[in-house]
């Protein structure tokens, strides 16, 4: 008798680690998220700290450029339905800005 796979999507397992991880301290989230917000980064840089967050690339790049809560941007009009759910999402938009520390650190030293 086969067992049924347990249901897990392939988005499921987001990385759910939390800034510490990252080496992000709270200052330097602040200052990427108000970075986002303000407009300080290319279209071109967030775009590249999307980097195997394709399958949600739209909905990060929302949720960091408006500011905007998963609960705001679950069902967009214009984008659909969010494939995730809320704990994998926070896990992925945390690894995006790991991704753009890492983007503008490298521009700095270069």
């Amino acid at each position: 008798m086969s067992r049924k796979k347990s249901g897990r999507t392939e988005n499921q397992g987001a990385p759910r680690l939390g800034f510490n991880a990252y080496n992000i301290s709270r200052e330097r989230y602040i200052e990427l998220r108000n970075g986002c917000a303000a407009g300080k980064y290319s279209r071109e840089t967030l775009r590249e700290a999307c980097r195997g967050l394709e399958f949600i690339e739209p909905w990060i790049i929302l949720s960091v450029t408006k500011s905007k809560s998963y609960d705001l941007i679950e069902f967009d009009f214009k984008l659909g339905r969010i494939p995730i759910g809320r704990s994998d999402f926070y896990g992925f938009r945390r690894k995006f800005y790991h991704n753009l520390d890492v983007i503008l650190r490298e521009e700095c030293s270069a």
